[in-house]
Parts: structure tokens; C-alpha cells; sequence
């Protein structure tokens, strides 16, 4: 018995450190959570990283992480992969289809198609359908991390922003009334999918 006061007294201590952190992002696990999964960019570092990815117009691509050292990746036009990962407590049992946007930033008029086209892992080019692309995690896979790569077509300039959740809703809420709705990447009769507020406007592709 007093163990199982002890285990449960730990539990409701990471419960309330989790809820103290800088991020309302963080989860825990537990059946009501086993069809609720989180999308967000794949870093090595820290959740806060930014990843700034440039492609210039003589093709030359590179990326670095905040502030960092460029790193030259190409001088195809194409940029180094961008990656997802998906977040789940369990293994999937279904096919799940997650959303990104790919939006200018500022005063930026890159246009979808003629500037510039979204690849997929394979190099074809996504198809974009109600302002977002759509990637498909194959339950048969298993897959927890997918990259796509934005493609320079023209010599316009301009700043992309991508992005998990949609930016024409603006900066996601982070109060407990509005913090699910605010942060819904997908929701079928199968599943509830999630993005991350911290990853949001954080993903930068400039052509320059």
C-alpha cells in the first residue's frame, strides 16, 4: 500500500513539473492519450532551435541552426530537408495524415508553383490543396521523422515561413480554454493530431 502511495505522489510531482515548464507543449502518457499525437519539426538540439534554411539565385543552398555556421548542402536550387517528426505514445495502427503551411513572411510575394515548389522524400513535387500539403504516415511503416525540401524556381526574393499550424490563425493560444483548439494540426474518428507551439514561426526558407 505504501508503495503505491509513493509511486502515486511521484506521479502527480512530474505531472506539476511538466506544467511548470516554459512549454504547455510538453505531454504525458496515459490511455486517454493513446490517439493523441504531436507534429513538429525534428531537431538535435533544444525544442526552441530555429531552422533557417537560404537558397540564393545562383542555385547555392545552405542551413544552419539559430545563428549559427551556414552549412553549404547543394547548388541545385534545392534545399537541405526540412524534417517532421511524429510524436506518439503508442504505435499507430492507422494511416495518419498530418499538415504544413508554407506561407510568405512579411513583405514577401513568393508565389507556389512559380517561384518555387514543395518536394517530397522522393523529389516529387507536392501537390498544394486548401492552403496546406499533406504527409502521410504510413502505419505499415511506422514512421516517426519525414523530410521535404523547397525547390527555387525564379530569381525573386523573399522569406517562407513553414509551419505545423496555420499562420492566417495567428499566433497559437496558450491558455487552457483555447490551447487544443488553437494548436489542432488534423482530428478524424480516429485520432486527434497536435502541433507545437513552440515550432511556430520558427522554420525559415529565404531566397536571397
Amino acid at each position: 500500500m505504501m508503495k503505491k502511495l509513493i509511486y502515486a505522489f511521484l506521479a502527480i510531482a512530474v505531472m506539476l513539473i511538466n506544467t511548470g515548464c516554459d512549454s504547455i507543449d510538453d505531454w504525458t502518457t496515459g490511455p486517454a492519450l493513446e490517439h493523441i499525437y504531436y507534429v513538429g519539426f525534428y531537431k538535435t538540439g533544444t525544442y526552441s532551435d530555429n531552422l533557417n534554411y537560404e537558397i540564393a539565385a545562383n542555385g547555392t543552398a545552405q542551413w544552419r541552426v539559430n545563428t549559427g555556421t551556414w552549412m553549404v548542402t547543394g547548388s541545385d536550387g534545392v534545399s537541405s530537408n526540412i524534417p517532421f517528426e511524429l510524436h506518439s505514445q503508442l504505435k499507430y495502427s492507422y494511416d495518419i495524415a498530418s499538415y504544413f503551411y508554407v506561407t510568405n513572411d512579411g513583405e514577401s510575394a513568393l508565389n507556389a508553383g512559380t517561384d518555387y515548389v514543395v518536394l517530397d522524400e522522393s523529389g516529387n513535387t507536392m501537390t498544394l490543396s486548401d492552403g496546406k500539403y499533406t504527409i502521410t504516415w504510413s502505419q505499415a511503416n511506422k514512421e516517426t521523422i519525414k523530410n521535404i525540401r523547397i525547390k527555387r524556381l525564379t530569381s525573386a526574393t523573399g522569406v517562407l515561413k513553414v509551419n505545423t499550424l496555420d499562420p492566417a490563425k495567428g499566433t497559437p493560444s496558450t491558455t487552457e480554454d483555447e490551447y487544443i483548439d488553437s494548436t489542432r494540426n488534423n482530428l478524424t474518428d480516429q485520432y486527434d493530431l497536435r502541433g507545437l507551439t513552440h515550432d511556430f514561426n520558427k522554420t525559415t526558407v529565404t531566397f536571397n
